[in-house]
């Protein structure tokens, strides 16, 4: 019963989700959609949430996790592999998708729209060590475009 409780509380929260993305508009010609948009950024929500850092650990995680998704969304065509992911990201209209996104963190996290600030540090006295977790910040404002930096090893 507790199991029934969670996919229904999982599956209105991916709706919640995918709604803040309704009016993000896909230049891809519909005709030829194998995979589409809604399940693209299912897939790497879901991903990132998972530890995904690269599209192909984006990919990777929709092959392995596909039942998962489908418990979502259909997934018909399965999952995109980690150059298609790539190619169907890099057409969509930047600044729109930031809205969504940040209106969606927005609700999320009860901050206001303007800004929203993702931050990581170094692990402490890591110094240069091989194994050093690597660092991570995010910018958004409604005035500017998004920037970001990732530093990773």
């Amino acid at each position: 019963m507790e199991d029934a409780t969670t996919d229904c509380v999982a599956i209105a929260e991916t709706v919640v989700f995918l709604s803040y993305f309704k009016d993000l508009k896909d230049p891809r010609q519909q005709g030829k959609v194998t995979y589409p948009l809604d399940e693209i950024l299912l897939l790497c929500l879901l991903a990132v949430l998972a530890g995904a850092e690269t599209f192909v650990d984006i990919a990777l995680f929709g092959c392995k996790k596909r039942e998962l998704l489908r418990r979502f969304r259909p997934f018909k065509g399965g999952t995109p592999a980690h150059d298609h992911l790539g190619d169907i990201l890099a057409v969509l209209y930047a600044e729109q998708f930031q809205r969504c996104f940040v209106a969606w963190v927005a609700a999320v996290t009860g901050a206001p729209e303007g800004v929203i600030a993702i931050d990581g540090k170094t692990s402490r006295r890591s110094g240069r060590k091989k194994d050093a977790t690597p660092a991570r910040s995010t910018w958004f404002r409604a005035s500017q475009p998004a920037s970001a930096s990732c530093w990773v090893r």
